[in-house]
């Protein structure tokens, strides 16, 4: 009995005393990478301000994932010094363990592959909840983020759930600002000059109206004559927008050209086509 408590109170000196301080350097370990995530979230700087909570998000959601990552690690390590410790021998644990990941590895490369995904595509802010992105096909608002997967909704308010490894090209339709693009097609009987002119004082209108003042963010832009049709001219023109306002100042902007384009008895065109007929020669 002497032995056994003389033996047990050296393994608490040796081998207790390692232990104890293995928990306490992992203790001390998993405050400091809080405060490291913390530390991060500090310096996360966005241009517009109305999206400081967004980025905040971001460093958050980024900080975690790379706080649980460090953790799983120093668990991990903690664990394998406290069985040595312990006595247990570690090669064959080890080679079993290697044996189960590498099955394991195997049969999860596409959600690894979707987790490395999504890790860069919130790292590199590549688009936000609330964004409207066009990917993998399909196009629509994004609800939500994660490390494995990007859920859309689309205008018919269908909602597609896409695998964050299966993306490999975003179109994001309404990061920092957007644009409307109109193409505008004229009959060629009209004066290409006054027509321009009529445009050019539609968007001032636009412009000075408070309702559309915060969507319009620079006058809008006639480029001229994109190109002759057969049977009309096309004038392309386009104006800058808050993010997401490009569909509704569009659509007012096709209405009042329209209202306008009645008004000065300016025609739109329809197709049309000139026949002519030869006489046939007197022999």
């Amino acid at each position: 009995m002497t032995e056994t408590l003389k033996t047990l109170a050296s393994w608490l000196t040796t081998s207790g005393i390692k232990i104890v301080g293995i928990l306490i350097a992992l203790i001390i370990l998993s405050q400091m990478s809080r405060w490291i995530a913390r530390w991060m979230e500090k310096f996360v700087y966005e241009k517009d301000p109305l999206l400081a909570s967004e980025a905040k998000k971001r460093a958050q959601t980024l900080g975690n994932i790379l706080r649980h990552a460090f953790l799983i690690i120093i668990t991990f390590v903690a664990v394998l010094m406290i069985l040595g410790e312990l006595g247990i021998q570690l090669g064959p644990l080890l080679a079993t363990a290697g044996i189960g990941a590498l099955a394991i590895g195997f049969g999860a490369q596409s959600l690894v592959k979707d987790v490395i995904s999504g890790f860069f595509i919130i790292l590199e802010n590549q688009y936000r909840i609330g964004d409207v992105i066009e990917v993998a096909g399909v196009s629509g608002l994004v609800e939500s983020v994660s490390l494995r997967k990007t859920v859309l909704r689309d205008l018919q308010g269908k909602v597609h759930t896409i695998p964050n490894g299966e993306i490999k090209v975003v179109s994001n339709l309404s990061k920092e600002w957007s644009r409307s693009v109109l193409d505008l097609g004229i009959s060629y009987r009209e004066d290409i000059d006054q027509v321009i002119d009529l445009l050019i004082r539609i968007g001032k209108e636009m412009e000075s109206e408070e309702s559309l003042k915060s969507a319009i963010l620079e006058p809008l832009q006639i480029l001229g004559v994109e190109k002759f049709d057969e049977s009309q001219m096309v004038i392309r023109m386009m104006v800058k927008t808050a993010p997401l306002k490009q569909w509704e100042v569009g659509r007012e902007l096709r209405r009042r050209i329209k209202i306008r384009f009645d008004e000065k008895g300016i025609q739109l065109p329809f197709p049309h086509r000139v026949l002519l007929w030869g006489e046939t020669k007197q022999k």
